[in-house]
């Protein structure tokens, strides 16, 4: 026999010892405990209540998968991604309303037009122009508007408000016609301030034409009377929030003082300074963050020297500090906030009425002299300060009895140096702020 022969026999025993076993070992242990267990109830079968016909067709009815729609659609989502964060991207960043912020163009009148420069280059270009007489520009606190007051070329009467944006475009007249509560003459601050949030200016008359206070609607959509019994000498904005009106002026008995007012409904919610009829009170401004109020007190006198002298005080009438002279100073008047609230920028006469000058930067908390410039920088206590936005410069503007140009000056308030700024004047410019 041949070895292929006995191969051929040997192989089915070869086959069954190298299958698996028939019956596995755990079988028996399978079929006990399934023996146990309950069956399913028929009626849990869908094919009881279904033909299979429908079952098998639902399994399997699911669509092939479209990659070109999914592509597409993937393709729509990335640029609609894009288009947000372009169109995100592209919108102006706004600086909070109070606090240090970055330097903007300067705002000033210039031959009855109103023109913006930059600080560092002197470039200038005219925004608003025409044959109106557009005065005292006033910047909204997130430098996105402007308010100026416009005047016919040749009237003697008052002008009206008008608010624009920043470039000059979109003019809005926000007062009525005609309109006597503003009041144009040399070296005067504004009359007119925006809320924190920009969508209102409160505007009030001097206390010689009156002495009223008005709310306008920025975008021009209404204005009311704020109805207080004061006769108003100037108002300011409380920060943060503009919930109510710093109001300086006197009361039917005669008495100046300094109060809080609610721009709604005219109510005096707090009287933080109240002071005898003889004393004058002036130059009132909040501190950046509103707790403290700085001011000006001066007593009736004829022939003394001038008697101004800065206090700062809590928003809540407390705390009442006279900042100190200088070593031979007779007077200090003007303050103006640093932006971080820790600063006051004054000016400070070493003699009487006025004719030796010097602009003072001072702790606000009153704890020293301070920085000063040099004497006769300034020729009158009327002198406008305004610091800039970022805090690294003061704004000097010399107060002038005509309509003649004033060369305005930057001065260095950790020196108390100063360079003359690259434009000149007649009323007070404006400063804008913007984005870090």
């Amino acid at each position: 026999m041949t070895s292929d022969r006995r191969f051929e026999q040997d192989l089915p025993d070869l086959l069954a010892e190298l299958a698996p076993r028939a019956r596995p070992a755990y079988r028996d242990d399978i079929v006990r405990q399934t023996a146990r267990m309950r069956q399913r109830p028929a009626w849990m079968f869908p094919e009881r209540w279904l033909p299979m016909s429908v079952v098998t067709t639902r399994a399997s009815a699911a669509p092939p998968i479209r990659w070109r729609v999914v592509g597409l659609v993937a393709l729509l989502l990335i640029a609609l991604t894009l288009g947000l964060a372009l169109v995100a991207g592209s919108r102006p960043r706004l600086p909070a309303p109070f606090g240090p912020a970055a330097n903007g163009v300067v705002a000033y009148e210039l031959n009855g037009d109103i023109y913006t420069a930059d600080p560092i280059t002197g470039a200038a270009r005219a925004v608003v122009t025409g044959n109106a007489l557009d005065l005292r520009p006033v910047f909204s606190r997130d430098g996105t508007h402007v308010a100026f007051e416009r005047k016919e070329a040749g009237s003697q009467m008052p002008g009206r408000l008008v608010v624009a944006r920043a470039d000059g475009s979109g003019l809005v007249v926000v007062t009525p016609e005609p309109f006597t509560g503003l009041d144009s003459y040399v070296g005067a601050t504004a009359q007119y301030a925006f809320s924190p949030d920009g969508t209102e200016v409160a505007i009030w008359s001097t206390a010689e034409s009156g002495g009223k206070l008005w709310i306008a609607q920025s975008d021009g959509s209404g204005m009311r009377q704020v109805d207080t019994p004061l006769t108003v000498v100037e108002a300011a904005w409380l920060p943060p929030d503009g919930a109510s009106l710093v109001v300086t002026g006197r009361t039917n008995g005669g008495t100046n003082g300094i109060y809080l007012v609610d721009p709604k409904t005219g109510a005096q919610t707090r009287t933080i300074v109240a002071s005898d009829p003889g004393v004058g009170l002036d130059y009132v401004r909040p501190s950046p963050d509103g707790s403290r109020l700085a001011y000006v007190s001066s007593a009736a006198t004829l022939d003394g020297p001038s008697s101004y002298r800065v206090h700062v005080i809590g928003a809540d009438g407390a705390n009442d500090v006279e900042l100190p002279l200088a070593a031979r100073a007779v007077f200090q008047d003007a303050p103006a906030w640093s932006n971080d609230g820790t600063r006051l920028a004054i000016t400070r006469g070493y003699a009487q009425h006025d004719e030796e000058m010097a602009v003072a930067i001072v702790p606000a908390d009153g704890t020293g002299a301070g920085i000063e410039s040099t004497h006769g920088l300034t020729g009158c206590c009327n002198t406008i300060l305004q610091w800039s936005p970022d805090d690294t410069s003061i704004l000097v503007m010399p107060a002038l009895s005509d309509d003649r140009l004033a060369q305005l000056l930057l001065l260095d308030p950790s020196t108390g140096t100063h360079v003359p700024a690259p434009w000149t004047g007649s009323r007070p410019p404006a400063w804008q702020r913007s984005a870090p």
